[in-house]
Order: C-alpha cells, then structure tokens, then sequence
C-alpha cells in the first residue's frame, strides 16, 4: 500500500495527485491519460519494491530484492520518457493554459517521487556494498 509523504503543508499519496484535479487529467488525450496513470502505477510499484531494498540488511538481501526495482524502474523510465512526447503534443493541442500546468504538476509530482524513491534505494546498495558516491 502507498504511503503518505508530507510535502510542504499537503499530504501527498504517492503517485496520487490530491490537489491536482483529476479532470484536468481527463481532458488530456486518452493515451496520454493511460501513459499518467501508468506512471502513477509504476511509482506505486517503485515504492513498494523500495521498502523491500531500504529492509535488506546484508549483501544477500540487496541480490534478492534489487532486481526487482531495476526492472520496476527501467519500466517507469521508458514509461516517463513516453509521457513526455504526449505531454508535449497535448500542450500544442490543448488552449487552456492552467489546465496544462496543473496536468504538467501532476506529472512532474510523480516522477519526482519516483526519483526520490530510486535515490534511496541507491543509497541503501551504496551502504551495503560501503561505496562512496
């Protein structure tokens, strides 16, 4: 299950945006709604996959569970760099200019977490392994 950041004076789900709304995502092209939520799904997946890194306390541990989150993140950047192409043609397409912005925030909250989450999990390994950065 996702867990709650605090950021700034909002709570923030994971790869939920609550003070985006959601039909400003919904006015977006289908594809680029399915390739948002998509994303949003993977970040959720990253998270979950990260708890399990952050909880390996030797070698071992980090060899069974880092798997996992490198295919999960290899997904989410593909995933991410797709979004950015749709995100583009939905910006010369759409006139409505805060709609754009709130639906660029959306997606800019997700990858952000999705990085912050990948950060950790490097951190972790490099803790493990004793590397510097």
């Amino acid at each position: 299950m996702a867990e709650t950041k605090k950021t700034g004076e909002k709570a923030v789900k994971f790869g939920k945006t609550q003070d985006v709304s959601l039909k400003t995502i919904e006015k977006a092209p289908k594809d680029t709604q399915q390739k948002y939520h998509a994303i949003s799904s993977k970040g959720e997946s990253l998270k979950i996959v990260e708890a399990d890194v952050l909880s390996s306390s030797t070698k071992d541990d980090i060899k069974t569970q880092l798997p996992k989150a490198i295919v999960v993140k290899k997904n989410l950047k593909k995933d991410v760099e797709i979004l950015y192409a749709s995100f583009k043609k939905f910006k010369e397409t759409h006139s409505n200019a805060e709609e754009i912005k709130e639906f660029k925030m959306a997606c800019d909250k997700v990858i952000l977490a999705a990085q912050k989450s990948h950060t950790e999990i490097k951190e972790k390994v490099y803790t493990i392994y004793d590397k510097k950065k």
